[in-house]
């Protein structure tokens, strides 16, 4: 292994660290010098064409085009909602129900947060904005609206995840889903351990933090119950019901009904209805995930697959056209829109970026017209293999940094498997240990890289007030999703 080589395949990660711990950049910033950094490494030190790296680039953005549909339909709705004070409603509605106030942050970061994902719908454009009229500081809300989901993402967005690291890896799925769920255990009460200091100042209690962490084992262990018994499907789901019901049940106060909230809750049925029968039903499932699908191509050996049906994005379009219609009597939709529009492009532009810089990082080494491959100037096999030869027996302990190092780099947890999946077979079989545990480990690892994830962030902070501070929220996140991989990685090498 040319340790040159090795050494300048981080280079990308320690560039976007500098830039966000050390000056604090925003996102936007981040992702145009990540995306010129990494074009201008892939040609010179990796040795990939001009036409690959921007074939690359095109389809990346365009593989993100899905996300930022349901980013530009949840920023909307946001904004519409919170002029409408409609927001406000629900968050006041819930509080009601609730023993303690403190109790409706957990129901909205871990119960509400891992629902939401659950059911493949985006989270942040929701539990942002919800999570800052609970209270919550906006950039903290920003972080919060992913640490929720973060620990539990791999058993999440209605099983894609492990469907994709099934066909990456050639393991059985279900032995997959198993492993996840159960390695997800201890990335989720990491990430409650972290949501104390994250919440206004009267929560920050260390008697508090017993009950965060139960809360957060209560998510878990019912998303690995119904991983075992039901399907991994519905584990996310499961999980954040489950603590919302229990934090309901322990309520002390009655629930008062009125055509108000019933109203402000009509957007939500519109996206959690259809996406809950899109994925429950088998027949729509198979029509909405297939037979209404479109196929695209921009680089000849990626097929990009576009779901509009199963994905949550035309619900998110059709919530807002609901919230329009139910809301312009009170605000003037018109100019929250287009307000909406001005905070979102930034927020847009920067993940498209990091979208096209992820695939060049995927695609480098790869020869005029994607025909051949160089492995040795792959930066994701450079990355992978660098690490199993200097590592040894200890790799296990760098697989979740592995799956931390692809989201970072591309925003995706599944980006993470389909750069690093199929190495973990090899590796295993290299160091005699379980391929299902080491593709389980970086799958978490990819999970709680999200907090870290310049790309995430972009897509919370503007959604609760928090524009410009994604350098900020960053030097806080980096540190700990560093942490939790490191931590999950002493696990997996104990196993």
């Amino acid at each position: 292994m040319n340790f040159a080589a090795f050494a300048l395949s981080w280079s990308p990660v320690l560039l976007l660290a500098v830039l966000a711990v050390g000056w604090k950049r925003p996102a936007l910033e981040l992702a145009l010098y990540g995306v010129l950094f990494t074009a201008a490494l892939a040609h010179l030190a990796f040795q990939t064409p001009w036409s690959v790296i921007l074939m690359a680039g095109v389809d990346g953005v365009v593989t993100t085009l899905p996300l930022l549909l349901v980013v530009t339909a949840g920023i909307l709705l946001s904004h519409l909602l919170i002029a409408s004070r409609s927001m406000e409603r629900m968050v006041a509605w819930f509080v009601q129900g609730l023993r303690h106030p403190r109790h409706r942050h957990l129901f909205i970061a871990l119960g509400i947060c891992n629902f939401l994902e659950g059911a493949s719908v985006i989270a942040e454009p929701i539990v942002a904005p919800m999570l800052r009229a609970a209270g919550v500081q906006p950039a903290n809300a920003a972080a919060l609206a992913i640490i929720g989901y973060a620990g539990l993402m791999s058993v999440e967005m209605a099983g894609i995840i492990i469907t994709v690291l099934a066909l990456v890896t050639g393991l059985p799925l279900a032995d997959l889903a198993a492993a996840t769920a159960w390695l997800s255990v201890p990335g989720v009460l990491a990430m409650a351990a972290c949501i104390p200091w994250y919440l206004p100042s009267e929560s920050r209690r260390w008697s508090y933090l017993p009950q965060v962490l139960g809360s957060g084992l209560l998510v878990a262990l019912v998303a690995v119950a119904t991983t075992l018994t039901l399907g991994v499907a519905l584990a996310g789901m499961t999980g954040g019901l489950a603590l919302m019901v229990v934090l309901l049940l322990l309520g002390s106060r009655r629930w008062h009904w009125s055509r108000e909230i019933f109203r402000d809750f009509i957007p939500f049925a519109c996206i959690l209805l259809p996406l809950l029968l899109v994925n429950t039903v088998p027949r729509l499932q198979e029509l909405t995930q297939n037979t209404w699908a479109f196929r695209v191509k921009v680089v000849p050996i990626h097929q990009i697959t576009m779901t509009p049906f199963f994905s949550a994005y035309l619900y998110l379009f059709l919530a807002l056209g609901v919230a329009v219609a139910l809301f312009r009597s009170e605000v003037k939709t018109q100019a929250v829109l287009a307000a909406g529009l001005r905070q979102a492009w930034r927020a847009l532009a920067a993940m498209a970026l990091f979208g096209a810089m992820g695939q060049i990082i995927a695609y480098s080494g790869y020869g005029e017209g994607f025909v051949d491959l160089e492995q040795s100037l792959n930066i994701p096999w450079v990355l992978a293999m660098g690490l199993k030869s200097y590592t040894g027996s200890w790799y296990p302990l760098f697989v979740p940094l592995l799956g931390w190092v692809g989201t970072f780099l591309t925003g995706y947890g599944v980006a993470s498997l389909m750069l690093f999946g199929g190495l973990q077979v090899h590796a295993a079989a290299l160091l005699g240990v379980s391929a299902v545990w080491l593709a389980a480990g970086l799958t978490v690892g990819s999970a709680v890289g999200s907090i870290s994830s310049p790309f995430k962030i972009a897509l919370a902070a503007p959604m609760c007030g928090a524009l410009g501070q994604e350098g900020e929220i960053l030097r806080r996140t980096i540190p700990l999703g560093l942490a939790a991989s490191f931590f999950l990685g002493l696990i997996l090498w104990a196993l």
